[in-house]
């Protein structure tokens, strides 16, 4: 009996030790996975985030462009209304020219 008493605490012994050393592998593992996850995910949000950057600058981009177009255009739109009142203002005094002269 004695000899059956000890041989079953033997054997819960060994049994709680390989139990042990399988948890710590497991534990390991799921460390191991655990980490790679995290790293990919990281990678993953990096990449996202590069997109999203990327996107917004190419966006700001496009706008700056539309708002130096139109800036243009309006000041072309000045500048052609400058010269017709110049013109206007050159016939004016060319008029007022001769018609001191005469």
């Amino acid at each position: 009996m004695a000899k059956k008493t000890v041989q079953a605490v033997r054997n819960a012994e060994l049994s709680a030790e390989k139990m042990e050393k399988d948890t710590l592998k497991e534990k390991e593992a799921i460390i191991i996975d655990a980490q790679k996850k995290a790293k990919e995910l990281s990678v993953s949000m990096l990449k996202e985030a590069r997109e999203k950057v990327d996107k917004d600058i190419k966006e700001a981009v496009r706008k700056s462009d539309l708002i130096l177009e139109e800036a243009k255009e309006e000041a072309s739109k000045e500048v052609q209304l400058l010269v017709e009142m110049a013109k206007i203002k050159q016939e004016s005094a060319i008029s007022l020219v001769i018609s001191s002269v005469v």
